[in-house]
């Protein structure tokens, strides 16, 4: 494992000043008494004591595809791992040595938790933990907006873009970059736990480690989000970008832009300020060859889901399919991942899999010409409390969430 692996992995566990093996003995036998395994055909459900409250999850394919590595991070910096057996489709749990693996999208759950530790590591009050590039290079967004690249060594380059400290980094195939700009405090809301929002977005070449492509939302506004959607939605070989809008007259709004920052389409804004739209995903929900957005619009109230579709000769967003009630989100936590899609039915069409209004039961919609249909409603031990992850190949499928009654529960679907 290289130097640098190492200090992903120390950032996470570090962060509430506990260290990497503790814990772990404890975690094998808990963990392994305390599984639960529920068979529904040739498909499984397992729900796992873990050792505290998990608040994110990676997910990983390892052993040609075949097998599913799931990296749990609990409240307290502790790091969890398991192995979802694809012969067996038993859920395992990882040796001492297989804990300590990177992961490098891990949210700090506070910016005021230095890190100490005596591998090389970026400096500064940073409010996200790195994203890795590659295996010897990780960038980071500074407290005082310096988008940085660095490795384990030394401080490669620093583009001053006065970045949102809080933005999420998107890295698409041409290995450029997204990410949010221009902090503003024009709008009060404060749903991520501060009242500081983007008002602007850049695009970096990472190779070159230099600026491409920056732009502005209308004065007026703010983007009211940590994390955009970068998506060839019109599958045309460019991508574009999907915002949610937000200010004091109107409230908010979905607005699509092109990576240039012209807007190409807009939906209806909500029509009173302080209320939310959460921009989940793009996919082939209905029709391969006509992408839809999924959104829950007030998700911390009542929670309508969405399917909206671009009409480019319109200019405009508009709604496909609504329903409710659903919630991805709860008020002050930058936790933006409360989905995910898959095909877990293995029918060539993928579902969108979102919590209940009441964040205790996990929920998966197909989308049909008439509107869209509950497939699965599973109850949870508890309140989710992590991001919801999935993970397939063509003959199974993998979904994980994880509640605050400290459990983690993995459905293994099987063609």
């Amino acid at each position: 494992m290289s130097k640098l692996s190492v200090l992903f992995f120390a950032m996470l566990v570090i962060l509430s000043g506990c260290s990497s093996n503790e814990g772990v003995q404890e975690v094998e036998q808990e963990v392994i008494d305390g599984t639960e395994e529920t068979n529904i055909s040739k498909d499984s459900e397992t729900t796992i004591k873990l050792n505290g409250i998990p608040i994110r999850i990676e997910a990983e394919k390892v052993n040609n595809d075949a097998d599913v590595e799931l990296t749990v991070v609990l409240d307290d910096g502790q790091i969890q791992q398991f192995k979802v057996d694809a012969e067996s489709g038993q859920t395992i749990e990882l040796t001492n040595e297989q804990t300590t693996k990177a992961v490098p999208f891990f949210i700090k759950p506070s910016a005021d938790m230095m890190i100490q530790t005596e591998v090389s590591q970026p400096k500064g009050n940073l409010e996200m933990t790195p994203l890795l590039l590659q295996e010897n290079e990780f960038v980071y967004v500074d407290q005082n907006g310096d988008v940085v690249f660095g490795n384990e060594e030394q401080e490669l380059g620093r583009l001053a873009i006065n970045a949102l400290p809080d933005s999420n980094l998107l890295v698409d195939d041409k290995n450029r970059i997204l990410v949010l700009t221009q902090p503003s405090t024009r709008y009060d809301h404060g749903i991520f736990g501060d009242q500081i929002e983007a008002s602007g977005f850049a695009i970096i070449d990472a190779q070159e480690r230099k600026l491409i492509q920056e732009a502005s939302v209308p004065q007026k506004d703010v983007i009211e989000s940590l994390k955009p959607i970068w998506v060839d939605w019109d599958q045309n070989g460019t991508k574009e970008i999907v915002l949610t809008l937000s200010n004091d007259r109107d409230g908010a709004r979905l607005v699509l832009f092109d990576e240039t920052g012209k807007q190409l389409a807009e939906g209806q804004p909500l029509g009173q300020s302080h209320r939310w739209r959460h921009a989940l995903t793009v996919g082939a929900f209905l029709s391969k060859d006509k992408l839809e957005l999924a959104e829950i619009t007030t998700p911390h109230i009542g929670g309508t889901l969405q399917f909206i579709e671009w009409d480019q000769e319109s200019e405009s967003l508009k709604v496909t399919a609504s329903g409710s009630e659903y919630s991805t989100h709860s008020i002050g936590s930058k936790n933006l991942d409360m989905h995910t899609s898959m095909d877990s039915d293995f029918d060539g069409q993928i579902e969108l899999w979102v919590p209940s209004q009441g964040k205790n039961e996990l929920i998966g919609v197909q989308r049909t010409a008439e509107g869209f249909n509950t497939i699965n409603q599973f109850p949870l031990q508890g309140y989710i409390s992590s991001n919801i992850v999935s993970v397939s190949n063509d003959d199974q499928a993998i979904l994980a969430a994880g509640t605050d009654s400290a459990t983690l529960t993995v459905w293994t679907f099987v063609k």
